[in-house]
């Protein structure tokens, strides 16, 4: 065999390696949804069509965030409010700009958190007494009050305040909060929008999947944790459902835009997302899944 059909050879022979590691579209649809909840219909009745995502860190709505771009499609004004935000460098916006009218701090300082710069996981749950004495509660809330209030949303989107997800303090922290202002008639909006994953998807992602991943790179899972500590199986059951499909493309620009520091969270909650294009991939995670609070 000539030299340049070897070299071509071992051309073709990493390239099948290579791609032997991108997982099937059969393998993606074992991490999908396996349950059925009722499509929702109020969203598309409010005739006030403002929301405001609530969230500890920008990328916290990355499991909404098609809904979001539905949403902004069809004519809805919707900001983000944020603890934590990534600003990229090259273009000086927030990613939140690509799904809606962009990110804003709740806190012009930054702090929220006692003790913040001397933790080493930060992300571990802690008993909810706990999250009371290490969060500046009435500072956030003062803030978040204005904020929304002058906004004036018909709907607030937030993490589940369960499990805030897999457990971080912080998500639990600021989700409680908009339910607390919310049941005591603090703020001014109809409903609550809580992102949760379905059962299927958080054993399949968050407990089998990453739970393997941690144990590997030698971190704790903060999912087995928070089931343990706060005596749960999980984030809440949806009780509604949204078909994300036609808004694949939005959601897979958001969720790309996003500097590599960021990604490494995304890739352990939205697996492969990187490794198919937007109508691949949301054809199989083609629904977002959300928990109603309404009074």
């Amino acid at each position: 065999m000539k030299m340049n059909e070897l070299i071509g050879l071992a051309v073709v022979t990493l390239t099948i390696t290579a791609c032997s590691d991108k997982p099937s579209i059969e393998e993606l649809k074992y991490f999908a949804a396996t349950e059925t909840y009722p499509e929702d219909l109020y969203l598309d009745t409010v005739t006030n069509k403002k929301a405001l995502i609530i969230v500890a860190h920008d990328d916290d709505d990355c499991a909404i965030s098609g809904t979001i771009s539905k949403l902004t499609e069809n004519g809805w004004t919707i900001k983000q409010l944020s603890l934590q935000s990534h600003i990229d460098p090259t273009t000086g916006k927030n990613a939140a700009h690509i799904i809606c009218e962009g990110n804003e701090l709740i806190l012009e300082d930054g702090l929220y958190r006692l003790g913040l710069d001397t933790m080493k996981n930060a992300y571990l749950p802690i008993p909810y007494k706990e999250i009371e004495k290490q969060f500046l509660r009435e500072k956030v809330a003062k803030a978040l009050m204005a904020k929304v209030n002058e906004f004036n949303p018909s709907v607030l989107f937030t993490l589940d305040n369960v499990k805030g997800g897999y457990g971080h303090p912080e998500h639990i922290f600021i989700s409680q909060l908009v339910v607390d202002l919310f049941e005591e008639g603090k703020i001014n909006n109809q409903k609550i929008y809580q992102s949760v994953y379905t059962n299927h998807m958080e054993k399949e992602i968050v407990d089998t999947w990453l739970k393997a991943k941690m144990e590997k790179w030698g971190y704790p899972n903060a999912s087995t944790i928070a089931n343990e500590l706060y005596n749960i199986d999980g984030m809440p059951e949806p009780d509604v459902q949204i078909n994300i499909s036609k808004y694949g493309t939005n959601k897979m620009k958001y969720l790309r835009a996003y500097s590599e520091d960021v990604k490494k969270n995304l890739r352990k909650f939205i697996p492969y997302y990187e490794e198919f294009d937007a109508e691949q991939y949301f054809s199989v995670f083609d629904r977002e899944f959300f928990r109603v609070i309404e009074k």
